[in-house]
C-alpha cells in the first residue's frame, strides 16, 4: 500500500510543479520544485492563481 500512496504523493507533485512551469509563474527549475512540500507547492500554485 505504502508504495501506491508514494506514487500518488510523486503524480500530484508533478501536477502543481508541471503548473508553475508552464503558467510562469516561477523561475525555480523542477529539481528546486521537487524539494518542496506538496502543501509548499499548492499555496504557491493557490498564491499566484488569486
Amino acid at each position: 500500500m505504502s508504495m501506491h500512496l508514494r506514487t500518488a504523493i510523486e503524480k500530484l507533485k508533478d501536477h502543481y510543479i508541471n503548473h508553475l512551469i508552464k503558467s510562469g509563474f516561477t523561475e525555480e527549475t523542477k529539481e528546486d520544485l521537487k524539494r518542496l512540500t506538496i502543501t509548499e507547492l499548492k499555496t504557491l500554485t493557490n498564491d499566484f492563481s488569486k
